[in-house]
C-alpha cells in the first residue's frame, strides 16, 4: 500500500509541475510578445531574435520571480520586515531614476509588464499597500535593468 501511496504523491508532483511549467511558459510568450510591440513602437528597426529574445525571456523570468517572491513576502513576513525591504528598494530606485531622463520607451516597458503581471497573478489584489508598494518598486528595478541592456545592445548596432 505505500508504495501505491508514494506514486500516487509523485504522480500529483509531477502534474503540479507540468501545470506550473505550463503557467510560466504562457506567462513568457505573451509578456515578450507584448514587451516587443514596444520595441517596435519605439525601435521599429528592431528585429526579434539571438539577444533581443535572450533578453526579453530573462526580464520576463525575472518579473515572474519578483512578483512570486513579493506575494509570498507579503502573506508570511512580519510587517517590519516588509517596510524594511521596501525602504531599501525606495533608495536603489530613487538613486537608478536620477540616472536617467524621462523616457517614453522605459514607461510603455513597465506598464506592459505591470498589466501581464495583474493579468497572471490574481494574489496581486490581495497585497497590502506596502506589499504593492513593494512590487511596483521590484518591477521598476527590474524594467531599469531591461531598458539598459536593451539600450547597450542597441548601442552597438
Amino acid at each position: 500500500m505505500e508504495i501505491f501511496d508514494n506514486e500516487g504523491n509523485l504522480k500529483f508532483i509531477l502534474e503540479e509541475i507540468k501545470k506550473t511549467d505550463t503557467f510560466y511558459n504562457l506567462f513568457k510568450k505573451e509578456f515578450t510578445e507584448l514587451i516587443y510591440t514596444s520595441i517596435q513602437e519605439f525601435y521599429p528597426d528592431i528585429l526579434s531574435g539571438g539577444e533581443i529574445n535572450e533578453l526579453l525571456e530573462a526580464y520576463a523570468v525575472a518579473i515572474l520571480n519578483a512578483t512570486e517572491s513579493v506575494i509570498d513576502k507579503d502573506r508570511n513576513y512580519p510587517f517590519y520586515r516588509l517596510e524594511e525591504e521596501l525602504g531599501t528598494m525606495n533608495r536603489l530606485t530613487l538613486r537608478l531614476s536620477n540616472r536617467e531622463e524621462n523616457n517614453g520607451f522605459r514607461e510603455a516597458v513597465h506598464q506592459h509588464a505591470k498589466e501581464l503581471m495583474v493579468k497572471y497573478f490574481i494574489a496581486i489584489y490581495d497585497l497590502s499597500s506596502t506589499g504593492f508598494r513593494l512590487l511596483e518598486k521590484n518591477a521598476k528595478l527590474y524594467n531599469w535593468e531591461f531598458a539598459s541592456n536593451f539600450e547597450s545592445i542597441i548601442a552597438t548596432r
